[in-house]
């Protein structure tokens, strides 16, 4: 409820409830960025876990595969449960999986629980951008649906830093604390007043909005959600909706578009090849510094991005992005290309450019393509059709993830490491192209206001529940 004795509380549980949440995806980045560290111990002669190169390429997509399932679960739950329960829902199976990787005797079972977590993740992507997108102000809404990204890269540096030191045994057991931290703090956050309107309970969305805006009078704020839950809920959404309603066509375009581009511009791969990429490319530097140094940039170039995305507005930062993501990984792959070559002190003269073309990769995808699909999820579909769209997009995300990540493998282990980087800075060049023509700014807009501007402008007649 409302807390009264606490002066100019403003939008200060807003910020609580999108940190509190967040910190579950850092469990989400640990996993991404585990096979890091921790593959090519797997894949060493010494390993006391015996690991064929097959096996291990496995183990590394197995998030990916396991993250449609907990999409499609939490689509459901998210409606019947709720936002915020659902997230909760989460912690435990989190838990539980840590501890098993930690005691795990074969790779079989690592695969299997990376699968679990990956579920996990699949149902808090699912979740997370629509309560954060639910429960913040236009204003700040870009700051806050960013904050997800950044939890996911503080958890991929988390594993990299620790893994360079502690065994699986150890690190597993240490990131088994995280889950405990997201549920003892996000219990507490209110749920998303979007969520209680739809469900006619007008009183909790009340009480939610007084938490979320901090003050005693929300009658206003409760008119307008009510007037758009209303409109987007006349007709009952459905998986169909998607593509038979115009504005919903126009965000499943727009996703696709951005998706495709994040996806294909190499992230994935760059995630769970990092030290092996390091390794290949000769660089100056050593392969375990170069992976720290490639996630640290990412963390804090993100965190600035951040501060600005509301300023500048995520259109121009997604063109931004997508320009300077085809330039890295081209060059990244013409360097891979002339060093098969073999010319004499080439990489003792060039051995600065794997790390400078993939820190300015990772600099330029986190001001902008690394927060795109979570905007578009959290902003652009209505009420009646945002968990399936949730869940969908979600599984489309990751299912494109994983294509990339066995595309590297399968055409570095044929041609080289330098066809993959050109494919993936070809994807960036016609994203680019697809982004400046189709993808539209919502800075500054509700999420009313953005449902007007899909649908070609027109709205009808606004209702009222603020007495219901």
């Amino acid at each position: 409820m409302y807390i009264p004795f606490i002066k100019n509380q403003g939008r200060l549980f807003q910020y609580l409830a999108t940190f509190s949440g967040t910190f579950s995806v850092i469990t989400s980045g640990i996993n991404l960025g585990w096979t890091s560290p921790y593959l090519p111990q797997l894949l060493a002669p010494t390993s006391p876990i015996p690991t064929t190169s097959d096996a291990g390429s496995w183990c590394a997509i197995m998030p990916l595969v396991g993250a449609p399932v907990g999409a499609f679960i939490a689509a459901i739950l998210g409606d019947v449960v709720g936002r915020k329960n659902t997230s909760l829902l989460m912690a435990p199976i989190i838990l539980l999986s840590f501890i098993g990787m930690a005691f795990a005797p074969s790779i079989l079972l690592l695969s299997v629980l990376r699968f679990i977590i990956g579920a996990t993740e699949g149902a808090l992507y699912t979740v997370l951008p629509m309560y954060i997108g639910e429960i913040s102000d236009p204003q700040i809404r870009g700051f806050l649906t960013s904050m997800v990204a950044i939890a996911g890269i503080a958890g991929t540096l988390f594993i990299n830093i620790i893994g360079q030191t502690y065994s699986i045994f150890t690190s597993s057991l240490i990131c088994a604390f995280v889950p405990v931290i997201h549920f003892l703090t996000f219990v507490w956050m209110p749920e998303s007043p979007y969520y209680y309107i739809k469900k006619k309970k007008f009183e909790n969305a009340r009480e939610s909005l007084k938490i979320l805006t901090g003050r005693g009078d929300v009658d206003e704020e409760m008119e307008e959600l009510c007037t758009a839950v209303e409109r987007q809920e006349e007709n009952k959404g459905k998986i169909t909706d998607l593509f038979t309603v115009r504005g919903n066509r126009r965000a499943c375009f727009i996703f696709v578009i951005v998706c495709v581009t994040n996806k294909f511009s190499g992230k994935n791969p760059c995630l769970f090849y990092t030290t092996m990429i390091f390794e290949e490319a000769g660089s100056n530097f050593s392969s375990e510094m170069s992976v720290i140094i490639y996630c640290a940039v990412e963390l804090v170039v993100t965190l600035v991005a951040t501060f600005v995305v509301d300023r500048c507005g995520k259109r121009p930062l997604f063109i931004l992005s997508t320009l300077g993501c085809s330039l890295s990984v081209l060059i990244l792959g013409t360097y891979f290309y002339l060093k098969n070559f073999e010319i004499p002190h080439f990489t003792e003269s060039w051995g600065w450019v794997p790390i400078t073309s993939l820190v300015a990769y990772n600099i330029l995808f986190s001001v902008g393509l690394g927060f795109a699909t979570v905007t578009v999820i959290s902003e652009l579909f209505p009420t009646n059709v945002k968990t399936v769209a949730a869940g969908i997009a979600d599984s489309f995300s990751v299912s494109m993830g994983a294509i990339a990540s066995k595309f590297f493998q399968i055409t570095n282990d044929e041609f080289g490491m330098f066809v993959p980087f050109w494919a993936f800075g070809a994807c960036c060049i016609v994203g680019l192209v697809l982004i400046v023509k189709f993808v539209p700014e919502t800075k500054g807009k509700s999420l009313e206001e953005i449902q007007f501007y899909l649908n070609g402008g027109n709205g009808k007649e606004k209702r009222t529940c603020v007495n219901k």
